[in-house]
């Protein structure tokens, strides 16, 4: 009998746990879900700033909120976006591929090389991911070192 209960505890213990190394790889709810008692859940703004910006509903910003700092970053070190990325990197493929080129050598493709091939992630990532003021001094001295990886 004792035995059976120390296994259901001991197997209710392991269960309980994320993993076992004890890490949580989740970023952020794709749903979020609210407290109990309807009270706040932070970072849940964030998502509704992060929608607003990208869907152009919210214009003239000039820096992330101070409370997204850690949600920005972690979108941007995340799996998500890079997969956003893929995704986009497909789509463009796919338009290119459906133009009628005339195949006379005359067409030319023109990237706006700074966050178009490369990124500037490795930069915002020590200056607050959008959270801090924009420091065009300190923006142009680090593209000048010419460090920047290939998005991904």
């Amino acid at each position: 009998m004792w035995a059976v209960l120390f296994f259901l505890v001991t197997l209710m213990v392991v269960i309980s746990q994320g993993s076992a190394l004890g890490l949580n790889h989740q970023i952020h709810l794709l749903q979020p879900k609210s407290g109990s008692w309807g009270l706040h859940v932070p970072n849940i703004s964030c998502l509704s700033w992060r929608l607003g910006v990208e869907t152009h509903n919210i214009i003239g910003w000039s820096t992330v909120p101070k409370e997204c700092e850690g949600y920005v970053g972690h979108y941007m070190l995340g799996h998500q976006y890079r997969t956003d990325s893929k995704v986009v990197a497909n789509q463009a493929l796919l338009y290119a591929q459906s133009l009628n080129l005339t195949g006379d050598g005359k067409d030319v493709w023109i990237f706006d090389v700074d966050e178009t091939s490369l990124s500037n992630l490795p930069y915002y990532a020590v200056n607050g991911f959008g959270a801090e003021p924009y420091n065009s001094t300190l923006f142009n001295a680090w593209v000048l070192k010419g460090t920047q990886p290939a998005l991904p």
